[in-house]
Parts: C-alpha cells; structure tokens; sequence
C-alpha cells in the first residue's frame, strides 16, 4: 500500500535536488565563460522551460491527496524519469562544449529508477544514459570535427559512476525496504500484543469491579434476608421484631447508599467548566456539611481569599469537596477542627480539605483511592474514587499532602 505522505515528501526531495543541481551547473558555466563560452539560446531555453516545468510538478505533488489513484502515481513516476533523461541529454547537446558535463544531470533518473524499480530496470535506465552520454560526444565531434579520445575516456569514467551509484542506490533502498518491512511488522505485532493485554486488562477490571460490587451487595442483603427471616418467626408484639425491622431499614439505607456512590462513579458526565467564586464554593460545601459536623461539634474553617475565581464545574467539585470533609469528620476526633480552603498558584488552583485527626496509616494509603477499599465499617470505598475521577476529569489530580498525627490534608490541583 502506497504512503502518499512518505512518496510526496521524497519526489519534492527530488525535486528540489534537481533544481539545486540545474542552478549549480548554469552558475559553473558563466563563472567558466572564458572557457567554454556563453550559453546557447536553445540552451537557456531548455534550462527555463525544464525550471518552470518543475515547479509545476513540485505544486502538484504539494497538492496530492490520499485519494490518487496508484495508476496516476506510477505514471508520473515514469514521466518523470523519461522527462529527466530527455532534459539531460538536451542540455548536454546544447551545451556547446564536448565538456560541458550537463550530463551529470542523467544522475537524477538514474536515482529515480533505483528507487522506484527492480535492478533489471534500474540497470536498463543506467545502460540508457550511459549510451546516451557517448551518443552526446558523438554528436558534438561530428559538428565539431576531429574527435578528442580523452572525452571518450572521460564519458567512460562517468558511465561508471553511473553504475555505481544506480546499483549502491537501488541495494540501499532495497535493504531500507527491507528494515521498513521488518519495522511494520514488528509495529504490527506489538499492536496487536497491545491490543490483546488491554482487552484482559478491561476483562480483568470488569471482574474485578463485579466481584467488589457483588461483595458490597451480599452483606447488606444478607442482612436484610437474615432480619426479615427472624422477623417472621416472632410475635408482633415482641421487641426483637422491632430491633430486627430497624437492621432490615439500616441495610437498605445502606445499600441505596452504596448503588447511589456506585452509579456515581460509574456516571460522571463530562464536567460544565465556567468561571467560578472558589469563596462562595467552599462556603456552600461548609453549610452542607454542618449538620453532619454539629453531631461530633466540629468546627469548619474557610481559608480562602473572598474574590478568588477559577474554572470549574461548580456541582462536580462540590462533590468533591463534600466527601473530603465527610472524610474529614469521621477521621475527626470530637471539638476537632476542619479547614477547607483554595488557592491560586502558577497557573493552577488549589483545593484542599484538612483535619486535625491521626495519621492514616501507611498501608491503608497505599489504597485510599482504590474502587470499594474502605477502612470504615460501613463505608462503601467509593468516595475517594469519586473524587480523584472527578478531578482527573477536571485535567487535575487529588493527592494525599500531608499525613501526620494532627494534619491530614488531602488536596486538588486542578488548570486554572
């Protein structure tokens, strides 16, 4: 299969190659003036129309397209080729010395030919140039009588540099062919060796997660089954009825909590990011949490600039914050303290939520952010998760600040 990018960025190349060499030969022949004379009108005629005729071929390779045909590819390729040798042996004739050396110009197709053909070709198109070399020198001794054997000495020398460089051309291209098809395959199999280690990896997750939700499920269920079953077996009127109702209630409060955390974190949506008042975030998360704090009297504390602003999805990172000071409060000893705060810096904004309780000890921080790890007795292991998929979601991250008896930060470092 053709690379259309990789033949447009080699035939410009070529291009720009050949008029480099038609620049450097015409310079030669007017600094050598005294030598060989000023050019022929038919000469500079040739060398402008083959100019202009390749800076139209340079615009239309530049405007190629993945959709050409591979017919108009390998017919350009020839034309190019016969256009080339057709240029070559023209500016040689009218070069008007014996010793103009235009022909250095068949270096060009024969470059062509050793990497677009096989080496019969490739050495069909250098057999063509040399005889057309000899052909040249015989054309100007006829015009210019007698003949000078050191020309055709000196044509001999150039026609083995011609087979030289077409056959050490066409083995190097060959040999990166070879390297190019080796590399492909080799990309290929790594896809392919990539593609099946993210398929496990996702069959993996997804048991994992089913076997971790089933888990979380089961107890509370369990529990719910078991209180209903004892209930059943009692009198109306009998206490343990009423205390194995409150378990059954309890459980399913639990478990609605848990498919609430699960279809959360399952769930976030793309976040809505509009400029926001850090202030005004942090004060609405403080209010939702007092309750919740009041039954332990914690205090919260904002620590935050009042005229503050960032980008954010305002109801994404309420959430967030939310589960750290709940976090917060359970690891809060009672009368502790809460701060909740944000600040800018370097182009980021910092969210944090930081408690005065003990330390979180240092297994457990290894997995705080783990799906449905929890240390709590009736936690769900959802919460953190939450928050790290909420601010990744942001193009930030959450991490564990500080973690030592009587600070424990966790903060959010989102873009600005």
């Amino acid at each position: 299969m053709l690379n259309i990018e990789s033949y447009k960025r080699r035939e410009i190349a070529l291009i720009l190659l050949n008029i480099t060499v038609l620049a450097a030969l015409f310079i030669v022949h007017i600094v050598f003036l005294f030598q060989i004379g000023p050019p022929s009108k038919l000469l500079l005629l040739t060398l402008a129309l083959r100019f202009i005729i390749l800076i139209f071929e340079l615009l239309w390779i530049q405007k190629l397209d993945r959709e050409v045909s591979l017919s108009v590819i390998n017919l350009h390729t020839h034309l190019s080729i016969w256009l080339n040798i057709t240029f070559a042996f023209t500016a040689s004739v009218f070069g008007g010395t014996a010793d103009s050396h235009y022909s250095v110009l068949m270096i060009i197709p024969i470059i062509q030919a050793a990497y677009h053909f096989n080496l019969a070709k490739t050495l069909g198109i250098v057999a063509l140039t040399i005889i057309l070399t000899f052909i040249e020198i015989w054309i100007y001794f006829y015009r210019k009588p007698p003949i000078d054997y050191s020309e055709l000495f000196e044509a001999a020398t150039v026609s083995l540099i011609f087979f030289v460089v077409g056959f050490v051309v066409w083995l190097l291209v060959g040999n990166l062919r070879e390297e190019e098809t080796k590399l492909k395959e080799s990309l290929t199999a790594l896809r392919e060796t990539q593609n099946k280690l993210l398929a496990e990896e996702k069959f993996a997750a997804i048991g994992q997660l089913s076997s971790a939700i089933a888990h979380e499920i089961r107890n509370p269920v369990a529990m719910i089954a078991s209180s209903l079953e004892m209930v059943s077996k009692q009198a109306e009127n009998s206490p343990l009825r009423a205390e194995m109702f409150d378990i059954a209630a309890q459980e399913s409060k639990r478990l609605e909590t848990l498919t609430d955390d699960f279809l959360t974190f399952a769930r976030t949506k793309e976040p809505e990011i509009k400029d926001q008042n850090v202030f005004e975030t942090l004060e609405y998360v403080a209010s939702l949490a007092k309750a919740r704090l009041s039954e332990k009297e914690i205090e919260i504390k904002i620590l935050c600039e009042k005229d503050l602003t960032a980008r954010f999805d305002a109801s994404q990172i309420r959430q967030a914050l939310l589960n750290l000071v709940l976090n917060a409060a359970d690891a809060s000893a009672q009368n502790g303290i809460i701060k909740i705060g944000g600040e800018a810096e370097n182009g980021f904004f910092k969210l944090f939520v930081e408690n005065n309780g003990e330390a979180i000890p240092e297994e457990i921080v290894q997995k705080i952010f783990e799906p449905f790890f929890t240390a709590k007795a009736k936690g769900t292991g959802l919460g953190l998760s939450i928050v790290r998929k909420i601010a990744r979601s942001h193009q930030g991250e959450i991490r564990l600040a500080k973690n030592e008896n009587g600070c424990v930060r966790f903060e959010m470092k989102l873009p600005d």
